[in-house]
This record gives C-alpha cells, sequence and structure tokens, in this order.
C-alpha cells in the first residue's frame, strides 16, 4: 500500500493467491503493482520471496485482517467493504473457495478452472470474472450469477510479466474499476465492445445484476 496515502481517501483490497500456490508475495509483482496504483491495496499469499505453498486458507486470513485492521492507525484508509478475490491457476482454486464469503464483492478467476469438482460452481453467488478460464465452470455457474469469460491467445501464463501487466493487467484494472469504484467506462469495457476490441474472446451473462460499490 502507498507510504502515505491521502487521508481522505479509501483504498479497496484486491486478495491475491498466486500460481502454482506458490508462498511468495512477490510473484506477480509486476501484475499487482500495476494494479495498486490505479488505488487498491494488493495482499498476495506469502512473504517476499518466500518458499513453500499456500493453501485458500491464506486468503481467508488475508480477509479476516482486513476486517480486523481496516479504518485503524496506519490503515485509516483501507476499505473492508470493499475487497475482491482473485488468483492465477492454483491461486485460481484458492480463489474458488472464497465463493460464499459473504465480506467480497468478486471473484476474479485468471488461467485457471477446476478439474474434477466442476459442479462447485452451483452454489456460488458472487459476481465471478474468468480471464483465460474454464469453459465448464462458466457453464455450472449459477443461472442468476453475474458473471463474464475472456479468453486470449496467449497460453496459461497470460501477460503478468510484460509492461503494465499487459492486456490481462488492463483488463483486470477496468474489473476492480467497475467492481469496487462503480466507474461508468470500465463497466463498458465488459458490457460493451471494448474487451473484444482489445481481443478478448468474450462471453457473459447477468452483468445488469452486478452490484457495483461506489467509491465513497
Amino acid at each position: 500500500m502507498p507510504v502515505n496515502p491521502p487521508p481522505d481517501v479509501k483504498l479497496p483490497v484486491v486478495v491475491w493467491g498466486n500460481g502454482a500456490c506458490l508462498a511468495n508475495g512477490l510473484r506477480f509483482q509486476d501484475f499487482l503493482t500495476e494494479i495498486a496504483s490505479h488505488g487498491y491495496i494488493a495482499i498476495a499469499s506469502g512473504a517476499p520471496n518466500g518458499t513453500g505453498n499456500t493453501t485458500s486458507r491464506w486468503m481467508t486470513d488475508s480477509i479476516d485482517w482486513v476486517g480486523k485492521h481496516a479504518g485503524k492507525g496506519r490503515y485509516a484508509t483501507v476499505d473492508a467493504k470493499r475487497i475482491v478475490a482473485a488468483g492465477q491457476s492454483c491461486g485460481g482454486l484458492e480463489t474458488y473457495d472464497q465463493k460464499n464469503d459473504p465480506r467480497i464483492r468478486g471473484l476474479g478467476i485468471f488461467n485457471s478452472g477446476l478439474r474434477n469438482n466442476t459442479m462447485a460452481w452451483q452454489t456460488s453467488q458472487s459476481p465471478c470474472f474468468t480471464f483465460w478460464a474454464g469453459e465448464r465452470d462458466y457453464k455450472n455457474l449459477p443461472a442468476g450469477t453475474p458473471s463474464w469469460k475472456g479468453n486470449q491467445p496467449v497460453g496459461h501464463a497470460g501477460t503478468y510479466r510484460q509492461l503494465y501487466g499487459g492486456t490481462f493487467g488492463v483488463a483486470a484494472v477496468k474489473w476492480l474499476d467497475w467492481l469496487l469504484k462503480g466507474d461508468a467506462t470500465a463497466a463498458d469495457f465488459f458490457k460493451g465492445d471494448g474487451a473484444v476490441a482489445a481481443g478478448w474472446v468474450v462471453e457473459s451473462k447477468n452483468l445488469d445484476k452486478v452490484p457495483v460499490a461506489a467509491a465513497p
């Protein structure tokens, strides 16, 4: 988070699970730094250059931490009412486990998909945005759940290490700006033809039901 954030600004939070479930908080440093530069706090699982592996509980612990510290002292600008869970590959599987946590406003699944337990999505109530993810997962979402699926011909590694996170970085920021800040221009990227123009192959449903959090 910023060293000296403006006192009149409330910062939404992205809780992030790393690819391969690696406990290295810098694994997606470039991508998450780009997100943070747009006015977000990014909490990645694991210490900087940490070793070992994570579980989905680490993401839940991060959400717990936000709830405990937001609005207090050094973290006075942290907004516990605007949190999303997101992750790449194995981190995306960890993100699935947050699907019914009432404290989050949405899920971001990046280059990931359920393998065997494809029915797990049928209880999900959180708006789900999948960036290069499983076809069956999207189809198994409840009929009324707001959801968006976009694929890019870039492979499993995405564009996370490109300048500003590449096309995935652009889409991720627009997703967050819509869900957590109520940005109408960002919403048009998904509801209009912006994503298609950027090279995404798109399917979506119920986007008019996305519960948007306006910036305080």
